[in-house]
């Protein structure tokens, strides 16, 4: 005897379930629709943006150069670093020809400065991990608080519908219910504050690894030009011309390294394209100073679409990550399309108010993230789906 197969949409979610007594009427039908994945586009190096040149809803290309930052700076440090790198050329191939011009005292305090340059960067190292410590700190308090926000809104909103359909009723007075409302908007205020808490919480937490990152390039530059030193000390106190060559090449290879940083620094000065697609938002301006680690622009991939829909917990255990369903969409009411399941949410959460009925909404659900493999020629961000999941455990 075969399984009775009946559908319905849940949260945008349209299941087949076989063998159980599934209704309309006790589960009542939620739309979805399908959303873009952004792709941030992260500022590498800091400074005043000197041109814009994208607009917000134009198409871009990989590579595409979006904005410029005032690259004199780094123009500076490359023609500095293209000076030493031609000195330590100047000096190896006169150590080659046989001609040395250096003494102890000389040497003896390029290794000193060399040293204390080495215990300069580990000590900014040092302290950019403190400064990441705290950041991750801040960061996890500031969700916490974020969380807390939000369900006190989503009690505030509760409330709020209840005093209105006790006030149509006239059990409560006007008063009451604007008391309620005010409520209902301080919850919304504070819950908009913890947002913005936590993102610029997050772009400190960005800022100090960049300063890890840079202050770890220093330590290495900085050893670098100390085996240097102390290899051309080692040589003038030695005399041998073959230990000076060796020294000298060691210098030169930093001076190129150095050089190859400043060319690599003035390049990300440039602010491009990530990849084809199209420019959502624009969070900097010409004239404005942007930091490293924070976000210029904000990016979509018409091929990366996602579709987030809502379960209720009791019909948690019919899906799984990676598993694959069926899309259907308004406008191509006779095709179908797939997706796979790529995230289900760890903790439930109150049905959302745009996506249920007023007694639907106190109920908990988990969201389910579906990744669209299928049809991306045709789908578009913002078009309403149904989808078809199909009851693996067969009858019940």
């Amino acid at each position: 005897m075969k399984p009775v197969v009946r559908s319905i949409c849940i949260g945008g979610l349209l299941l087949a379930l076989s063998g159980c007594n599934w209704t309309s009427e006790n589960h009542p039908s939620l739309s979805g629709t399908i959303e873009a994945i952004e792709l941030p586009i992260v500022a590498e190096v800091g400074g005043l943006v000197t041109n814009v040149t994208a607009e917000e809803g134009s198409a871009v290309k990989k590579g595409q150069v979006l904005a410029q930052i005032d690259k004199r700076s780094y123009q500076i440090t490359v023609a500095e670093a293209q000076a030493a790198l031609d000195q330590a050329t100047a000096r190896l191939e006169e150590a080659r020809a046989g001609s040395r011009d250096t003494t102890i005292q000389r040497s003896l305090a390029n290794v000193q400065q060399a040293n204390a340059n080495i215990q300069l960067a580990q000590a900014r190292k040092n302290q950019a991990e403190a400064g990441k410590a705290r950041a991750t700190e801040q960061m996890t308090q500031a969700e916490s608080q974020w969380q807390g926000a939000q369900q006190t809104l989503l009690y505030q909103q509760k409330r709020l519908e209840e005093a209105t359909a006790l006030f149509e009723k006239g059990a409560i007075s006007a008063k009451d219910l604007d008391t309620q409302k005010e409520a209902v908007n301080q919850a919304k205020t504070q819950a908009d504050q913890w947002t913005a808490q936590v993102a610029q919480t997050q772009a400190q937490y960005r800022s100090a690894q960049e300063d890890i990152a840079a202050a770890a390039a220093q330590i290495g530059t900085a050893q670098a030009a100390q085996a240097g030193a102390q290899a051309d000390l080692d040589q003038v106190k030695e005399g041998s011309t073959d230990y000076a060559i060796r020294a000298l090449l060691a210098t030169q290879q930093q001076a190129k390294a150095k050089l190859d940083q400043a060319l690599l620094q003035l390049e990300k000065s440039k602010i491009t394209a990530t990849d084809d697609g199209t420019l959502l938002r624009s969070s900097i301006e010409q004239g404005e100073v942007a930091k490293t680690g924070a976000t210029l622009f904000t990016m979509m991939k018409p091929d990366l679409l996602e579709l987030v829909v809502y379960i209720p917990e009791a019909q948690l255990n019919r899906v799984k990550k990676g598993q694959e369903v069926v899309i259907k969409v308004d406008a191509y009411p006779e095709e179908t399309f797939t997706g796979t399941i790529s995230r289900i949410s760890e903790k439930a959460e109150f049905t959302p108010k745009n996506v249920q009925t007023p007694d639907e909404r106190t109920k908990l659900v988990f969201a389910v993230t579906i990744h669209i493999t299928e049809g991306l020629d045709k789908i578009k961000p913002g078009m309403p789906a149904d989808v078809l999941l199909a009851d693996e455990e067969g009858g019940q």
